[in-house]
């Protein structure tokens, strides 16, 4: 008998309206004017951007995959994990989407242990102006994924 994963399916639905309206506000915030506080805004949502992939990884380990990565480099084991095979499962992600989320796990490290008046937006350039391509490749996969539990 197939597992019922009907829980774990709505979890996955509520995280991407959440991430729907972070990814409207970047775009509502990059249309204006780059300052130093503006900046620091998109910053805080790249983070809550990356927050909304990894609570997705968190559920699909925890119901799915049946396996949590520890260790200190457990977030890029949980990022990892959802695009390798493992016996019977289905991969979340393609390896072509977990290479562009690695970028975005980094900066949301340099986030997190950094400083705001450090934050240059000429390195997160590239992160905000690929969010959009990102996240509708992203909700295709999910999308993919959800159907197939």
């Amino acid at each position: 008998m197939k597992p019922n994963y009907e829980q774990l399916k709505k979890d996955l639905v509520f995280e991407q309206e959440q991430m729907d309206l972070v990814v409207s506000k970047i775009r509502e915030i990059r249309a204006k004017e780059i300052t130093e506080v503006n900046t620091a805004a998109i910053a805080t949502y790249l983070m809550n951007f990356y927050n909304g992939i990894e609570n997705i990884l968190k559920r699909c380990a925890k119901e799915y995959y049946r396996k949590i990565p520890k260790g200190d480099d457990w977030h890029k084991q949980l990022l990892l994990q959802s695009w390798l095979h493992n016996k019977n499962k289905i991969p979340l992600f393609e390896q072509e989407t977990i290479d562009k989320l690695y970028h975005y796990l980094t900066f949301r490290h340099f986030f997190i242990h950094g400083y705001g008046f450090k934050l240059n937006w000429e390195k997160m350039k590239s992160l905000v102006e690929n969010i959009d391509e990102l996240w509708v490749e992203i909700k295709k996969q999910l999308t993919t994924f959800i159907r197939n539990i």
